[in-house]
């Protein structure tokens, strides 16, 4: 009986409490106007598992870190100068955030700008639209990913290939 009486409480306390599961949950909209270039997959099939978006116009549009929070930025520069068509794979400028839980946002391909640096901010930019690193053509990609593997669900139902998107326009949700 008491062990019943035990079961019984704890579901109750269960259903009365808020769930934990989600520690945190963040919009991320676009980081400047543009087309959704690729998603899940490349247009060849070959797995991606990020949502790219172009502007069509190299260093023209500033790349804001598009997630709605005041984060911490860690900001990276292996490539200065203005590229637009790739300046070979690992070579790629990089904002990220990582968040406790092990899970990191990322965007790469912006061009150095003065707003290439380390920072806590919401929606702040941190370069120009680009091509560095692995890039056929400036794009940003935004990438959310754990353990070596690139998330897909935080964009999922949000947004698609081919979208024309723009600032307010909401790419995904981080959780």
């Amino acid at each position: 009986m008491r062990h019943m009486k035990k079961k019984a409480f704890a579901a109750i306390l269960a259903l009365a409490l808020p769930s934990v599961a989600a520690a945190y949950s963040y919009t991320v909209k676009s980081p400047f106007p543009g087309t959704v270039t690729a998603t899940t997959n490349y247009s060849s099939g070959t797995f991606h598992g990020a949502v790219d978006i172009s502007s069509g116009r190299c260093n023209y549009w500033g790349v804001e870190t598009g997630v709605v929070a005041s984060l911490s930025w860690n900001v990276t520069i292996r490539t200065s100068g203005v590229y637009c068509n790739g300046t070979g794979s690992g070579t790629q400028n990089e904002a990220k955030h990582a968040f406790s839980n092990g899970k990191t946002f990322r965007l790469w391909h912006f061009i150095k700008t003065s707003d290439s640096f380390d920072r806590t901010c919401n929606r702040c930019q941190v370069g120009n639209e680009g091509g560095t690193g692995n890039a056929t053509g400036a794009h940003v990609h935004m990438q959310y990913d754990q353990s070596g593997s690139n998330l897909t669900g935080w964009y999922s139902g949000y947004t698609t290939k081919g979208e024309a998107v723009d600032r307010a326009e909401t790419i995904g949700v981080l959780q």
